[in-house]
């Protein structure tokens, strides 16, 4: 993948096709998500035949979407479950539960 930096700009070369970009982020991260995209195009095109450009694109942009969404499904079910955890720490230490346990470890450990 070529990648050359001026002024914030980073040419990358995406499916064959040089594109210039120019962001916020450092050249360095946009070099990373272009071979990103590359690569999963160069996926997308050897699992298809006879694909154009346009196809191509789409069915990546689909893949990279279905991606995202798989994760963001992913972390709405970890924050779910470290909130009901907590909900339960806090009920605990409401009920007094968790005081109760750990005197009862150090009172095991003084033995």
């Amino acid at each position: 993948m070529e990648c050359t930096m001026e002024e914030n700009k980073v040419k990358v070369n995406i499916y064959g096709h040089t594109y210039t970009i120019q962001g916020d982020a450092s050249p360095e991260y946009i070099l990373q998500i272009a071979e990103y995209v590359n690569s999963k195009m160069e996926d997308v095109n050897r699992n298809i035949s006879n694909g154009n450009l346009v196809q191509v694109a789409i069915l990546t942009a689909l893949n990279i979407a279905d991606e995202y969404f798989q994760l963001k499904d992913m972390e709405v079910g970890i924050t779910g479950e470290l909130e009901q955890k907590t909900r339960a720490l806090i009920s605990m230490l409401d009920e007094g539960l968790i005081g109760d346990i750990f005197s009862n470890i150090h009172s095991i450990s003084d033995r």
